[in-house]
């Protein structure tokens, strides 16, 4: 290579550096108020959207809706299409959204299995135990989440993470000796509610870190498949109820009111979520998830089932959240040392590669679909990869979001109405 052409990638690569390492853009959305009033009123609103929705799914099957599946259809539907609607406003959001048809089929359609299937276990275990101890007993969560992982190779085994694991299992062993009249059938299912959620969060690793989705784009891609994965839960499943309940007219106007209302704090939530994470982040997030248990007992001991827990509950409840909010703050500064540990060495890489004429490291660390810089800036690389057939972007997202969501609602539908006695309905 030519002195010239060596001073140009050596050109190339310090304004990449000062792209990188400019400053930072201004992330607010009410500009009127502190940086620090914001993240709070972003906190509050995501502890009452997320806890009022969690406690008004159990409201509506104990009031007697026990069509979990076509609840779970609504719900992705309306994530599926806010998905959309914040892919298409966040800036480079859409450009992020690239994914193999092989990790579509053996990563992204087994995870969305897995959520579908948490979130219907879940919705029956409300049937049985209250919100309040389903709420207790997730935040011994890490606990299963730290031994899935160490198991698998994302965590490195470490004798602090097994205490603190330690005691949020004791917290979670009190919680259980102190629920008072427990379901044996509604433990169990609230336990394999636990195990979904486990291996959804491992999951979550698997698909955001390799693949370089955000959290965003994971929604995109999906939400339409629990969508299809929903409908045909429904239609196999709870079809026939369904039609024998139109048809002897108790799906009131009320009842589909309480349906599309539940569909509409759906939105609710993710729009929180989404400004939580635009104000502050998603490590602050899960940090207020003990907060939100919190907020479930309190809602779920007033509105559900009226009643006082015990003081062997309180006190296991209390020791599982201290626990796992201090491993959460240990675990976060280790995960921030790890991380700028990782940018001096990627920099001091980025400073070897253009004097040595490059040697195909960051051709190979494209390949597991990086996010892109900011200013839009687009390699050969990348026009390579949007062309190639086995890659799939945000056009192909659009279209599998209208196909999966157009069969949801063709599939429910087709089996409820095959089952419906029309003369019944008409004769009212």
């Amino acid at each position: 290579a030519s002195p010239r052409l060596g001073e140009i990638r050596g050109e190339n690569a310090v304004a990449a550096m000062k792209r990188r390492d400019g400053p930072i853009r201004d992330n607010t959305l009410w500009t009127w108020l502190p940086v620090g009033a914001q993240v709070l009123l972003a906190a509050l609103a995501n502890v009452a959207s997320s806890s009022t929705l969690t406690v008004f799914n159990a409201w509506i099957f104990r009031q007697g809706y026990h069509y979990q599946w076509s609840l779970i259809v609504v719900q992705q539907m309306v994530c599926a299409i806010f998905a959309v609607a914040q892919v298409a406003c966040i800036p480079g959001e859409a450009r992020r959204v690239r994914i193999s048809r092989k990790d579509y089929a053996a990563t992204l359609l087994p995870f969305s299995v897995v959520v579908s299937l948490k979130l219907y276990v879940q919705n029956r275990a409300f049937e049985l135990v209250t919100p309040a101890f389903y709420a207790m007993i997730a935040s011994t969560l890490p606990v299963g989440v730290t031994a899935l992982s160490v198991a698998v190779g994302s965590e490195p085994f470490r004798v602090v993470t097994c205490v603190a694991a330690g005691v949020v299992a004791l917290g979670g062993a009190m919680i259980h000796a102190g629920e008072v009249a427990l379901s044996p059938a509604g433990f169990a299912l609230t336990l394999v509610a636990m195990s979904l959620d486990v291996t959804r969060l491992v999951l979550v690793q698997r698909l955001v870190q390799p693949l370089g989705l955000s959290s965003v784009g994971l929604m995109l891609l999906s939400a339409p498949l629990q969508c299809v994965i929903a409908a045909i839960g429904a239609a196999v499943l709870e079809s026939g109820s369904v039609a024998a309940a139109a048809s002897a007219g108790e799906f009131t106007a009320l009842a589909w009111s309480l349906v599309f209302l539940n569909g509409a704090l759906a939105v609710v939530v993710n729009l929180v979520i989404f400004v939580f994470v635009k104000v502050a982040s998603a490590v602050a997030v899960a940090v207020t998830t003990p907060f939100k248990d919190l907020a479930v007992v309190m809602l779920s001991d007033e509105f559900v089932v009226r009643r006082r827990e015990t003081t062997t509950s309180i006190v296991g409840f209390a020791l599982a959240c201290a626990a796992s909010a201090g491993y959460n703050a240990w675990n976060i500064g280790v995960k921030d040392r790890e991380r700028k540990d990782r940018e001096m060495r990627e920099r001091a890489a980025e400073q070897y590669v253009p004097l040595a004429g490059g040697s195909g490291s960051a051709t190979d660390s494209r390949l597991k679909f990086a996010p892109m810089e900011e200013d839009g800036d687009e390699d050969e690389f990348d026009e390579e990869v949007d062309a190639h057939a086995g890659v799939w972007r945000i056009a192909d997202a659009h279209n599998a979001t209208l196909a999966c969501v157009g069969t949801a609602v063709l599939v429910t539908c087709a089996a409820i109405l095959a089952q419906l006695d029309y003369s019944a309905v008409m004769g009212r």
